[in-house]
C-alpha cells in the first residue's frame, strides 16, 4: 500500500494541519557556485525577491524555510500548490534563458498533501519529508506531486501527468505512488485564480521601528514615533509603496535580518536604525539597504537635541527620496512632514494610545480612549489623535461593546470631522470618515468621494485601499473592492490586525460572487487566531 504521508493519529499537545507542501531546491547548485559562486548567488537571490517569494505569495502560500539553494513553502490547497509550481518553473526558465546552458539556474520541485506538525511556524513530519524526497526525483526543471495530491488537482485543473507508480523514496519503508506534471491546461476555476501579483513598478520600502538605546524615561517612544512619522510622511509621497507600521512593528526590539524583512514584506529597500538618549542629547543612526543588491546605499549619523527630532527625521525621510526615488517632488515631501504635532506629549500619547488600542483586549481598549483623550487636549490642532478617537469608537461598535450605536455613530463622526477640519489633506482622517460614512449611514456616493480624496492625499495608505473596497463591494462594483482590497494586503502584508485586510480581501470575493475565493481569505483570520500556522 502507497503512503501518503498521513500519521495514524495526533499525539495529544501537538498542533496538526492538513498541508500542501512545496519542496524546491536548485539543481547541482554546488556546481553552479563552483563555475560562478557570486554571480550564481546574486542571481538566485533576485530570483527569490522577483520570481519566487511573490510567485508563492500570489497562490496563498507561506515560504516556511530558506535552506540556502532551496525552500519549503506551505498552502491550504493542494490546487494553489500545484498552480505555483507551474507558474514557478516557467517563471524561472524565462527569467534564466539568456544565460548559457551550464549556469542557467534550474529547479527541481515536489508536493504533496498531508496531515502536517506545525510548531512555531515551522512544519514537520513525514509528509513534508515525501515532498522534499519527490523534489529529489523530478528531472531538472520538474514536478513531482504525490496521488494524494494528483487526486485533488486533476479534475479542476486538467494537468498533464504521467504515472509513475508505487516509487521507493530514500529512507522511506513504503512506496508513495507519484507523477509527473508535464503541463497545465489554463484553468477557470475561481479558486484556482492567484492573487493578482502586485510587482510595484515604484521604489518599495519598509522603515523599521529604530532601536532605542539609553534608559531615559520614555525614550522608547522616540524611536518608535521616528520610525511612525518617516511612514506617515514617505506614504503621503507619490511614487514609492511603503508597507505600514503596523506590518513593520513584529520587527520591534530583536535583532533584525533585512535579508528577512525584504523576503518578508516584499520590498527592495529597508531602513534601520537606533536612537540613544542622554539628557537632552539624541544621537540618531540609520542606514539604508538595497535588498535587491545587498548594497547599504547609505549610512549616517545625526546628533542633536531631543527638540531637534522633528528636524532630523525631515533630513532622513529626504535623504530616502535622494537615493530611491529622485523623481518624487520634495515638495510633496515637506508638505507630508508638516502634518505631524510639535507637541511632543501629544504625539507619546497617540503612540501609545495606538498600541493599546490594536490589542483588542478589554482591559487596554478604555485605557487607549483616555490617552486619546488627553492627547487631543494636549494639542487641540494635531488631527491624527481626533482621527484615532475616532477609529475608537468605530472599533468599540465592531467589537461589540458598545452599549448605544448610535451615539458611537455620531461620536465617530463627529471626531472625524474634527480631524478633516484640522487638517483637510490627512489621509487617515479622511479614510475614517468615510468609513464612518458607509458604516454607519450607507452614504456610499458620498463615501466613495471621501475615499477618492483620501488616497489622493495618501497615495499609500493601507487603510484607506482597504476600508474603500467594502463601499465599491456594496454598489455592485466587485472587481475594483478586490483590487482595492488587495493593494491594502500589500502595503500591510505582516499586520498585528491581519484579520481586518483579510477579512476585507475575504468580503470583497464574496460581493464578487467568487465563493470559494472568499471562504479561501476568510479562513485566514481564524488560523492567525488559533495559533495555527501562519498562512
Amino acid at each position: 500500500m502507497a503512503d501518503t504521508g498521513d500519521p495514524a493519529g495526533p499525539a495529544e499537545g501537538i498542533a496538526r494541519s492538513t498541508l500542501a507542501i512545496l519542496a524546491a531546491d536548485v539543481v547541482g547548485y554546488s556546481r553552479l557556485a563552483e563555475i560562478a559562486e557570486e554571480d550564481t548567488h546574486t542571481r538566485l537571490r533576485a530570483l527569490r525577491v522577483r520570481t519566487i517569494d511573490p510567485c508563492v505569495v500570489s497562490f496563498r502560500g507561506r515560504i516556511v524555510k530558506n535552506t540556502g539553494d532551496g525552500l519549503i513553502a506551505s498552502f491550504d490547497s493542494p490546487l494553489d500548490a500545484v498552480a505555483c509550481a507551474i507558474q514557478l518553473q516557467d517563471e524561472v526558465a524565462a527569467t534564466e534563458r539568456a544565460q548559457p546552458g551550464e549556469r542557467r539556474i534550474r529547479f527541481r520541485i515536489g508536493v504533496n498533501v498531508a496531515s502536517t506538525i506545525v510548531d512555531s511556524g515551522d512544519v514537520f513530519g513525514r509528509g513534508v519529508n515525501i515532498a522534499a524526497r519527490l523534489q529529489e526525483m523530478a528531472p531538472p526543471g520538474g514536478i513531482i506531486i504525490s496521488k494524494p495530491v494528483f487526486d485533488a488537482v486533476a479534475p479542476r485543473a486538467r494537468i498533464k501527468a504521467v504515472d509513475l507508480g508505487p516509487t521507493h523514496l530514500k529512507n522511506m519503508a513504503t512506496p508513495v505512488r507519484a507523477y509527473s506534471v508535464l503541463g497545465h491546461q489554463p484553468d477557470t476555476d475561481p479558486a484556482a485564480r492567484p492573487l493578482r501579483r502586485l510587482k510595484a513598478k515604484v521604489p518599495s520600502i519598509a522603515v523599521l521601528p529604530f532601536r532605542t538605546e539609553g534608559r531615559e524615561a520614555g525614550s522608547d517612544y522616540i524611536g518608535m514615533g521616528l520610525a511612525n512619522d518617516l511612514i506617515v510622511a514617505l506614504q503621503s509621497v507619490r511614487g514609492l509603496l511603503v508597507i505600514s507600521r503596523s506590518s513593520t512593528l513584529p520587527y520591534q526590539g530583536r535583532g533584525v535580518d533585512r535579508r528577512r524583512v525584504s523576503r518578508e514584506l516584499g520590498v527592495r529597500y529597508v531602513l534601520s536604525g537606533s536612537v540613544a538618549v542622554n539628557g537632552a542629547r539624541l544621537r540618531i543612526n540609520a542606514s539604508l539597504a538595497d535588498q535587491e543588491t545587498g548594497v547599504v546605499i547609505w549610512a549616517d549619523r545625526y546628533d542633536g537635541s531631543t527638540a531637534d527630532i522633528f528636524a532630523l527625521q525631515s533630513r532622513i525621510a529626504t535623504r530616502i527620496l535622494w537615493s530611491i526615488a529622485p523623481h518624487v517632488r520634495e515638495a510633496e515631501l515637506k508638505r507630508a512632514l508638516r502634518k505631524r504635532s510639535e507637541n511632543r506629549n501629544a504625539y507619546e500619547l497617540v503612540l501609545q494610545a495606538v498600541d493599546a488600542m490594536y490589542l483588542m483586549r478589554s482591559p487596554e481598549f478604555p485605557k487607549a480612549r483616555e490617552l486619546l483623550q488627553d492627547a487631543m487636549r494636549a494639542d487641540e490642532t494635531y488631527a491624527t489623535s481626533f482621527a484615532y478617537a475616532a477609529l475608537w469608537h468605530i472599533h468599540n461598535v465592531a467589537q461589540g461593546w458598545a452599549a448605544d450605536v448610535g451615539s458611537e455613530a455620531e461620536e465617530a463622526t463627529r471626531l472625524a470631522v474634527a480631524a478633516i477640519e484640522r487638517d483637510p489633506a490627512d489621509g487617515f482622517a479622511l479614510a475614517v470618515y468615510g468609513h464612518t460614512k458607509a458604516l454607519f449611514f450607507r452614504e456610499y456616493a458620498n463615501a466613495m468621494l471621501i475615499f477618492e480624496r483620501a488616497l489622493e492625499a495618501s497615495p499609500g495608505n493601507a487603510m484607506a485601499w482597504t476600508l474603500s473596497s467594502g463601499v465599491y463591494g456594496y454598489v455592485g462594483q466587485g472587481e475594483a473592492a478586490v483590487t482595492r482590497a488587495e493593494q491594502g494586503l500589500r502595503i500591510s502584508p505582516v499586520d498585528v490586525q491581519s484579520y481586518f485586510y483579510l477579512m476585507f480581501l475575504g468580503q470583497a470575493h464574496y460581493l464578487s460572487r467568487n465563493y470559494e475565493e472568499a471562504l479561501i481569505w476568510a479562513q485566514k483570520p481564524f488560523c492567525s487566531i488559533r495559533g495555527s500556522a501562519q498562512i
